[in-house]
């Protein structure tokens, strides 16, 4: 007879982010997670001593998964025009489900506010560098319009338009080509 294999740290992250996308901040209590896991608190205790630790964790998981590996993935592309398409396929892929969860989350708990926006300041940062190396922009126009661009790629996620995630990306994608850039996808 074969053990069970065992419930890692990457497992109750992965299943972190399906929490939050399909049952928001609510879906993250200890016995939430437990149950949605089918282990015991003993379980989850073994991996993160209290649920704060869980959901700073966590909110560093959705960085690394939702920022950084983009990030270096665009990185591979030639080219910051071919790098920015890039990014716009990759997130517009992205469960906009766990961006809004994760925003819901950051309301309720400091640690995770304060990795949000880190992860803002990352992306506005990493955007604003793209459209410069460009050169179509100097460096205040590329600023300017990272933050345009990103402050209507979390709007639009946001904002409850009673749109599903399908037509919140093709809304998207509609504004950065009125924009003046086509998004891949």
């Amino acid at each position: 007879m074969s053990r069970p294999r065992r419930f890692a740290l990457a497992d109750w992250l992965a299943l972190g982010l399906d929490a939050l996308a399909e049952a928001g901040p609510a879906g993250l209590t200890i016995e939430a997670l437990c149950r949605r896991a089918g282990k015991t608190k003993g379980s989850f205790y073994a991996h993160f001593p209290t649920i704060d630790a869980y959901l700073a964790a966590l909110a560093g998981h959705w960085r690394e998964t939702y920022t950084r590996r983009l990030m270096t993935a665009a990185d591979a592309g030639q080219g910051p025009l071919r790098k920015l398409a890039e990014l716009d396929r990759m997130a517009l892929a992205l469960d906009s489900r766990v961006e809004q969860g994760m925003r819901r989350l950051a309301a309720l708990d400091p640690a995770v506010a304060a990795i949000c926006a880190t992860v803002d300041r990352e992306r506005i940062d990493y955007l604003a560098g793209l459209h410069a190396q460009s050169g179509l922009f100097d460096a205040a126009q590329a600023l300017a319009l990272a933050r345009f661009e990103y402050a209507a790629f979390v709007g639009f996620q946001q904002l409850d338009l009673g749109l599903e995630p399908d037509d919140i990306h093709g809304a998207y994608r509609l504004f950065l080509g009125l924009a003046g850039r086509g998004a891949a996808g």
